[in-house]
């Protein structure tokens, strides 16, 4: 008799990961799979004595070949995404009360693999990253429709994770109305965001409260901002006192962007922009004997694989070593790492010899990680990628 659900079976002793919290189910990981199916379909999944363990989605094509979006028997239809939206939202709700602009689902941490949604006022911007996912979009679209009922849905379906789920890349409006710019107020700012060219979904939401920690010590400081995009970290740094601020990016559309931003919140006067790679820029203002009172470091992610750790962290050395030399006595150096590959203790080591080859002791002020909206599953490591270290030059 066949089953109704096609099954996936685990190998004798694979089983204690998934027990344990994580929803990841490797490749290596499988004894076998009974039934039925396609890539992107839902299956059962059990241990190698047959005990059920939950519900996933597979993809054979992939390392990660099935991701658990429950642990139970649910249906997995637009009823059961409207449940997870709803449980997003009531977090959300409560630990930013009051918010427009923020993340609403952060994939593994809302028990949705392979999705990010952020809301810009009544704009969202889904991200469906897995073939799983992919799968699921009409019964995703009617269940976003129903619990957040917003007037305009972007749909990012341009991340190299698609690539290795064999899914092809494309960025659009998925339904409603998207103007070229967003209006949002976001941090105290208000912004124009690019949502259709933009990077990630349009802004560093999970670098939020960041920003305040660089402004809380702006006062009467000469300011220098690295990777600033689209300018948010030196708005803060200029609102919060600072005597000047250098931002500096190598794409001229987000200096575009950062300059109107600073216009249009009153901070022009005080905020320079420049076009340079932020190493060059770093060089050269070592060469030239600069000096800052708060400097600014949120670069990109410099190791994208695992097999590229050693080269990032010297990236991430060669940077944090100049910006260290660039500080005043008692200057205040902001410096951030997504790479999560490079978990806290290892940033902590290169910062370490950074500090070392600069020969100047750095003290630390505060070690701060992604915002509230942003939140990390305790079984699941990887939900936290972002460091932020507030380090003082001694």
């Amino acid at each position: 008799m066949s089953r109704e659900t096609p099954q996936l079976v685990l190998r004798p002793g694979e089983d204690r990961r998934v027990r344990g919290g994580h929803p990841w189910i490797f490749s290596n990981e499988i004894e076998r799979y009974e039934g039925t199916f396609e890539d992107g379909d839902v299956l059962d999944v059990t241990d190698a004595r047959g005990a059920f363990l939950g519900r996933a989605y597979v993809n054979r094509h992939s390392l990660i070949a099935a991701r658990l979006l429950t642990r139970g028997r649910d249906a997995i239809d637009t009823a059961f995404f409207v449940r997870r939206l709803e449980r997003a939202r009531r977090l959300r709700e409560a630990a930013m009360p009051g918010e427009s602009v923020l993340r609403l689902v952060y994939g593994e941490s809302d028990q949705l693999p392979g999705l990010i949604v952020d809301r810009y006022g009544d704009v969202l911007v889904a991200q469906v990253l897995t073939r799983g996912m992919e799968r699921q979009t009409d019964a995703l679209r009617a269940a976003l429709e129903q619990v957040f009922a917003p007037k305009g849905v972007m749909r990012l379906a341009d991340s190299p994770m698609r690539t290795l789920e064999g899914l092809p890349l494309e960025r659009g409006v998925w339904w409603g109305d998207v103007p070229d710019r967003v209006p949002v107020h976001v941090g105290g700012f208000d912004l124009a965001l690019d949502l259709m060219h933009g990077q990630k979904t349009g802004s560093f939401l999970d670098q939020r409260d960041n920003r305040k920690r660089a402004e809380a010590r702006a006062r009467g400081r000469r300011a220098l901002d690295l990777f600033c995009y689209q300018g948010e970290w030196a708005l803060h740094m200029a609102r919060g006192g600072a005597t000047s601020v250098l931002a500096v990016d190598s794409s001229e559309p987000a200096l575009a962007l950062a300059r109107e931003h600073a216009q249009r919140n009153g901070h022009s006067d005080r905020i320079a922009f420049l076009r340079e790679d932020a190493f060059q820029a770093l060089r050269r203002l070592e060469r030239e004997g600069e000096r800052f009172g708060l400097i600014v470091l949120d670069p990109p992610a410099l190791i994208k694989s695992r097999r590229h750790l050693a080269a990032g962290a010297k990236a991430y050395r060669d940077l944090n070593r100049a910006a260290m030399a660039l500080l005043d006595d008692e200057g205040v150096l902001v410096t951030c790492s997504c790479s999560h590959h490079l978990g806290d203790a290892d940033f902590r080591q290169v910062l370490l010899e950074s500090a070392r080859q600069v020969k100047r002791p750095m003290r630390v002020l505060e070690w701060a990680g992604e915002a509230p909206d942003h939140p990390q599953l305790l079984a699941v490591p990887e939900t936290h990628y972002l460091k932020c270290a507030v380090l003082q030059a001694l």
